[in-house]
């Protein structure tokens, strides 16, 4: 991988075929990928024993699956030395995905892997994916859901560092347009909903070159400012501009 590769892990949840889902993936990989030295994808399905009604895991189930996929990236890496993509959990299954340059004798090692779990029935499969259209067009999240995982990672921060979020406080927000005009339209939208302009950002060198800081007071409750953001995002969407986050200060008492 390259040296400014960072692994980053986070979930969210949808639906697969109609049954609840929560997908895991490594956001970080879609700066790099598709890999073109790893065209073949992995997959293995271990089928949980005592799921839920929804089809998830009970606690007790939960550790052991976290063993599991421990034991699998452990091998896997060690053997066919694959890249862990992403896992899900759907209608009592556990599904993990990796991506390697060569999947020859992966049945042995998963089944090597597996052994140490002798209660659980699993499956698995490899297909040539050099697009990599497993990560991109199933376990990557769409635009929106992507943003909420943006507002999430700021708001874990937030709270690592004591933050009160029913206090409200001084939210910055930046939108970028392609023209003065977009600019102009999009601030005359939104002027009603209590912000105040900050500034006028400009990024010569974009695409997106004419930018508008706002701020309001708001609070850090996740509720809030999903309800925030994404009325900003989508209004940036609508006319063709990019909402390109948002920061705060920590309030902790």
């Amino acid at each position: 991988m390259p040296n400014d590769y960072r692994p980053d892990w986070d979930i969210y949840t949808c639906h697969i075929e109609d049954n609840p889902a929560i997908i895991g993936l490594d956001l970080d990989l879609r700066r790099f990928a598709p890999l073109n030295n790893k065209p073949f994808a992995v997959h293995i399905s271990v089928y949980l024993n005592d799921p839920r009604p929804d089809g998830f895991p009970k606690g007790t189930e939960f550790e052991i699956l976290g063993e599991i996929e421990d034991h699998l990236v452990q091998q896997l890496e060690l053997t066919l030395h694959a890249h862990f993509a992403g896992r899900t959990i759907s209608a009592g299954v556990r599904d993990f995905y990796f991506y390697t340059a060569d999947p020859l004798l992966h049945d042995k090692f998963i089944t090597d892997a597996m052994t140490r779990f002798p209660g659980y029935k699993y499956d698995y499969g490899v297909k040539e994916d050099k697009n990599w259209e497993l990560y991109f067009d199933f376990l990557f999240p769409d635009i929106q859901e992507f943003q909420r995982i943006q507002n999430r990672k700021v708001l874990r921060t937030l709270k690592q560092h004591g933050d009160i979020p029913e206090k409200e406080r001084h939210i910055d927000h930046w939108i970028f347009f392609s023209t003065e005009a977009d600019r102009e339209q999009y601030w005359k939208t939104i002027r009603s909903q209590r912000f105040t302009v900050e500034g006028w950002p400009l990024e010569k060198d974009s695409e997106l070159p004419f930018g508008l800081q706002i701020s309001r007071n708001d609070k850090t409750d996740e509720d809030s400012i999903d309800i925030t953001v994404m009325y900003l995002w989508e209004l940036a969407r609508e006319m063709n501009a990019r909402y390109d986050g948002w920061e705060t200060v920590i309030v902790a008492q």
